[in-house]
């Protein structure tokens, strides 16, 4: 189950202390992380029970094409939707087949794949192993159970859904028990329930997040001391780095955890005052793109970019730091107008995380979800 208690705490820490600018945005990216751990905390004997270890198949994700937005990457302009849920400690998976959600059979989510069909949850014990498990976003599917030496956390989709990568983090042996990145993937075969580990080539620094990217490779940010971010590499899978370039400088907004990827691109959003800024930075370039809208948020009011698909709505988690819970929602940012539009229908009011994807591979049923 997961800890609702201690990520209201973490919750509650950011909304009275907002967002300390002088920390940059590897100091938040931890913090997130910290959350992101006791939110994917289970017991590891229910996961054990749940099922057994079994191949299975996954769809190819789609992607329509379409002519580019002004200075964006050409999206698919296609609907989004919240693929999965916590609300009121029980986690709930869009089931894509009878197009409604449903509570999932114990643990968490930590990542839907990209055509709907299979989710992830993960158990770690005390940093030495993990466990992960995938399953299906259908009731009574079969399971998949893979256990990692080490901290695992935050497994990504490739774009085709037929792998995972899973950054694993250095714990330290000492009595500080101080936070370090990664410098190892462990890439898994979800085809054939298979994994390997992989040693990445990062310049010296740690990983911080990693992110496929369209052809494949690899999108990994890196800082050269905790909590000092400093740029993204460009990795093969073979762990061979292609490139590296620092990220833009600036006040990111709040919490970027990981920034929305289309084409192989990153939306970033920092502060102006009030204003959210948003613009495009390749990492293969280093080059970071001309303004692409702004948005005006109330002083009450925290949001950060979970998705985008390369037009001008990205999608974004919205808290209220009035609000006791750290109760949050989704709304989509219009950049051409800089305008909120409402929150998508038939979600609960009290959602404490949320994962957001495309709606690929929804049945029609399931489309009054779609925003």
């Amino acid at each position: 189950m997961i800890d609702i208690d201690g990520l209201r705490r973490s919750l509650d820490t950011f909304a009275d202390q907002a967002r300390p600018a002088d920390l940059g945005q590897a100091a938040l990216t931890g913090a997130r992380r910290r959350r992101r751990r006791r939110r994917i905390s289970v017991t590891v004997v229910l996961l054990l029970l749940a099922g057994f270890l079994v191949p299975m198949t996954v769809l190819n994700l789609r992607h329509d094409a379409s002519p580019p937005l002004g200075d964006l990457p050409a999206g698919s302009m296609g609907p989004h939707l919240v693929t999965a849920y916590a609300a009121g400690q029980k986690w709930y998976v869009i089931d894509p087949v009878k197009g409604r959600y449903r509570q999932v059979d114990g643990g968490s989510v930590t990542s839907v794949s990209p055509n709907l069909r299979l989710y992830t949850d993960l158990a770690s014990l005390n940093g030495s192993s993990t466990v992960l498990r995938i399953t299906s976003t259908s009731q009574g599917g079969p399971n998949t159970f893979l256990t990692i030496d080490g901290d695992a956390v935050g497994p990504v989709w490739s774009p085709d859904g037929n792998w995972l990568a899973l950054p694993v983090f250095v714990v330290a042996t000492d009595a500080i028990k101080a936070e370090y990145g990664f410098t190892e993937i462990v890439f898994v075969d979800v085809l054939n329930g298979k994994m390997h580990r992989q040693k990445i080539e990062l310049g010296g620094r740690y990983g911080s997040w990693v992110q496929w990217a369209d052809d494949g490779t690899l999108l990994v940010a890196t800082e050269h001391q905790r909590y000092k971010s400093d740029g993204v590499a460009v990795v093969r899978r073979d762990g061979k780095m292609l490139s590296w370039h620092p990220l833009p400088a600036g006040d990111y907004c709040d919490a970027p955890a990981i920034l929305p990827i289309h084409d192989s691109k990153l939306l970033t959003c920092t502060n102006d005052g009030s204003q959210q800024v948003y613009r495009v930075f390749d990492p293969r370039l280093g080059t970071l793109g001309p303004e692409l809208g702004r948005i005006s948020l109330p002083p009450d009011l925290r949001a950060r970019a979970v998705w985008w698909d390369g037009d001008d709505r990205p999608v974004l988690e919205v808290r209220d730091l009035t609000n006791d819970v750290g109760e949050q929602e989704v709304q989509v940012a219009r950049l051409s107008t800089g305008k909120l539009e409402a929150s998508p229908k038939g979600l609960p009011d009290a959602t404490l995380q949320l994962l957001v994807g495309s709606s690929d591979g929804l049945s029609l049923t399931g489309r009054k979800f779609t925003f």
